[in-house]
């Protein structure tokens, strides 16, 4: 921990009185809006960096500070809080500063030239000391106490520990009809653009987790809005996430902060996340099995079709099944490798997951042959190859969303 501020202009160290200008202040460290890296060094005198994000919260952190204090010392883990404030009006950051007076683990960031929830979580990563860090609202609606359920989870093989709301044990207090069918419905959204991400745990949309420092010390962590959950699961090198139940709570003090432009920031980070694989190296590989299943779905029906006799729709049904079950064996084998199922088991429901999803896209690739070769008179190769390259690439490349999950046990 720093005795002084940084300047956040030349990045050193600044010397300051204090908060509030008392000289028995705590010290509060004022850093500007650029984005930092999170560094993959940790202080092995530091175990858990748990940042507070906040915002206008000077009536709630005062309490939760405490709490989150009371409970952190209980487990006998070295820890650091980290407040990081986004300039409030009504200085959260001099409220905060004051219970750090007394409390050398808490610290304070004062940052300036920025704003959100997302990337003041960041911000503090990046000045964090733990080889674990966290993210806990500052508006006193997530239990304090929950943290020591997410460090028990936090075992050698665990890199994320989640509190959700959606597991047996958790719930909502008094949200209203319309609040759960926002949440409910954002779920949905997510699960139907990134499914292998969203669908990873019941409650995607946690503010409230801790992940290992080497899963994010190498990510490219560039989130939009507030829910950074999000962007640790889809760019992080997450392999295994446990989640624990809590109940959120009602604020005691001020005003929610939830609107209309949070739930268009959900969808702009959703969209951000849907089109990121373009950019990872597993792209290449991804579309290779793509072209090599396309073409074993061809080079089989000429030959069951050609060579062998068989009739036009046998014989796409069949070449249409083949790049199917090629293209699940590949992208486990090579594309995704050391990602797939743990067991035969695993394999075996995810096919048969796979079947009944794609069904419905091979149905409609042989209704669409029959339909260009008994209705306009085309030739069957003719009608096979337009079909092939309107319909199965979708296929293909749906089925190894639906297919590829990592373990989440």
């Amino acid at each position: 921990m720093t005795d002084n501020p940084v300047d956040p202009h030349s990045g050193r160290l600044a010397h300051t009185n204090g908060p509030s200008g008392h000289p028995d202040g705590a010290p509060v460290e004022e850093i500007d809006g650029r984005a930092l890296a999170i560094g993959s060094l940790a202080d092995p005198t530091v175990h858990l960096s748990l940042v507070v994000p906040t915002y206008n919260e000077s009536a709630n952190i005062g309490r939760l500070l405490r709490s989150l204090h009371e409970v952190l010392t209980g487990m006998g883990a070295t820890f650091e809080i980290i407040v990081v404030d986004d300039d409030s009006p009504d200085r959260t950051w001099a409220t905060a500063a004051e219970i750090a007076r007394t409390h050398p683990e808490i610290r304070v960031l004062r940052r300036t030239g920025a704003s959100g929830l997302a990337t003041a979580v960041i911000c503090g990563w990046a000045h964090a000391r733990g080889s674990v860090l966290g993210a806990i609202d500052g508006d006193g609606q997530h239990p304090p106490e929950v943290v020591a359920d997410l460090m028990a989870a936090m075992d050698v093989r665990t890199d994320v520990a989640v509190a959700s709301r959606h597991v047996p044990g958790g719930g909502v207090s008094n949200w209203s009809a319309v609040r759960r069918l926002l949440s409910r419905g954002a779920q949905a959204l997510g699960l139907l653009l990134l499914p292998g991400t969203v669908g990873r745990v019941t409650d995607p949309m946690s503010g409230f987790f801790l992940v290992r420092r080497d899963v994010v010390a190498t990510a490219d962590l560039d989130p939009v809005g507030y829910k950074i959950l999000l962007e640790v699961l889809a760019r992080g090198d997450v392999l295994r996430v446990v989640e624990r139940p809590y109940v959120f709570l009602e604020r005691k003090e001020g005003e929610s902060k939830v609107s209309a432009g949070h739930y268009v920031g959900y969808l702009r980070h959703l969209m951000r996340l849907r089109i990121h694989p373009l950019r990872s190296r597993a792209l290449m590989r991804y579309l290779l099995v793509t072209v090599v299943a396309l073409v074993a779905d061809a080079v089989t029906f000429l030959w069951i079709f050609d060579r062998q006799g068989w009739n036009l729709t046998r014989s796409a049904a069949i070449a249409g099944e083949a790049g199917i079950l090629l293209t699940v064996a590949l992208h486990d084998l090579w594309t995704f490798a050391g990602r797939a199922a743990r067991s035969t088991l695993d394999r075996i429901r995810r096919l048969l997951g796979v079947q009944i999803a794609l069904g419905t896209l091979l149905a409609g690739r042989l209704l669409v042959i029959n339909v260009l070769v008994n209705w306009f008179g085309l030739g069957p190769l003719t009608a096979f190859c337009i079909a092939l390259a309107a319909i199965t690439p979708v296929s293909h490349l749906l089925g190894s969303r639906l297919t590829w999950r990592r373990i989440t046990a």
